[in-house]
């Protein structure tokens, strides 16, 4: 891969798709933040990738995104200078202006936002997130899992309120003081951090971005030619299907800032339903006695009519899908990780397996 690409209205299409895979659920594919993107490109110059290894160690990096819940934002456009608000906060409180802009997260509209920002900012996007998919919770950031100090950081509501969380004593504790504030505002905050070039060096998952692209591209290119796209994507991703059947029911309840819920799949072949549960991503797969896919696995819906990424606020009564269990990154399976990733944190009474499967290297 080069050092520096460019995200162009076609690169912004495959990322739109790729990150949807890449939500795990906790997102579709990102269809309104995309057309927001795509009117900003097209008044803007194309907005820089760079990769991580390129940024100086003394580099200033904002780190964006939306937190709250998905569904939410199906009621409006997706506002860059809403987006950017926390970034201009957070820049006023340190008197310091930002290098870099980053995302938080490389899933659905998650991994639009940082590009929306970039461009607003006129400023370059490094190619790497600190959670290498989509996650519901803000402890479950690498920063976090490696202890580094999230704050300060700004969040701003759609109402011109904006707020500094100047320090917290960990990761868990900005999750636990920002979420109430998410959910007062109606489960959507924008929200910006500030780090340095070496701390995304060392915590970062580099590269998701244009891996984002990839997916994305291989689905597009498959559905032009009229091919399968679930195919296409276990082309160029390590995994396999492990339900594939139809929604014949489906239970979904806003909590805490989160959406909760299960959807019951009835093979294809037939046989007892397998279970799909959820807390805004995909969490866990039963299906005959068994679980066959858990976090910190990726979990990803396809549908079968056009195989693009359903997330839990998409899936419906008949629809027939194929459930996909993508390998963790290695870095997820460490106890660390998987200390703040792994079943129990979900709530779940049992460790992670590796369901026999290599995992992303």
């Amino acid at each position: 891969m080069t050092s520096v690409i460019h995200i162009d209205p076609p690169n912004a299409r495959d990322l739109g798709m790729g990150a949807a895979v890449l939500s795990a659920g906790g997102g579709s594919f990102p269809y309104l933040e995309l057309l927001a993107l795509l009117e900003q490109l097209s008044q803007a110059p194309p907005v820089k990738l760079v990769a991580a290894d390129c940024v100086s160690d003394t580099a200033r990096i904002a780190l964006v995104a939306m937190m709250g819940a998905p569904l939410p934002m199906f009621e409006r456009f997706a506002d860059p200078q809403h987006f950017a608000r926390p970034v201009r906060v957070l820049a006023r409180h340190l008197k310091s202006e930002f290098d870099y802009v980053m995302g938080y997260e490389i899933g659905s509209m998650n991994a639009l936002i940082p590009v929306m920002v970039a461009a607003e900012l006129g400023l370059p996007l490094i190619d790497a997130d600190t959670l290498g998919r989509s996650f519901p919770e803000i402890q479950m950031s690498a920063l976090s899992i490696e202890g580094v100090d999230m704050t300060p950081l700004a969040v701003s509501d759609i109402r011109a309120n904006d707020i500094v969380l100047d320090h917290a004593a960990n990761g868990a504790w900005v999750e636990r003081l920002l979420r109430p504030l998410a959910t007062a505002c109606g489960s959507i905050l924008a929200m910006a951090g500030s780090h340095t070039g070496a701390q995304i060096k060392t915590c970062a998952h580099h590269g998701t971005y244009s891996r984002a692209m990839r997916i994305g591209k291989a689905i597009r290119e498959a559905q032009t030619a009229h091919q399968d796209p679930v195919d296409a994507l276990l082309r160029h991703e390590r995994g396999h299907i492990v339900l594939r059947g139809k929604i014949v029911d489906i239970e979904r309840r806003a909590d805490d800032g989160f959406v909760r819920g299960r959807a019951l799949i009835r093979p294809e072949g037939g046989g007892d339903p397998g279970v799909v549960h959820f807390q805004n991503e995909y969490s866990l797969v039963e299906h005959n006695g068994r679980h066959v896919a858990m976090v910190p696995d990726l979990i990803a819906l396809l549908g079968s009519e056009r195989g693009e990424p359903l997330g839990t606020e998409a899936l419906r009564y008949g629809q027939y899908v194929s459930v996909l269990r993508l390998p963790p990154m290695p870095r997820h399976l460490t106890p660390k990780a998987l200390a703040v990733l792994g079943p129990r944190s979900f709530g779940y009474d049992f460790d992670y397996m590796t369901q026999d499967m290599e995992t992303r290297s």
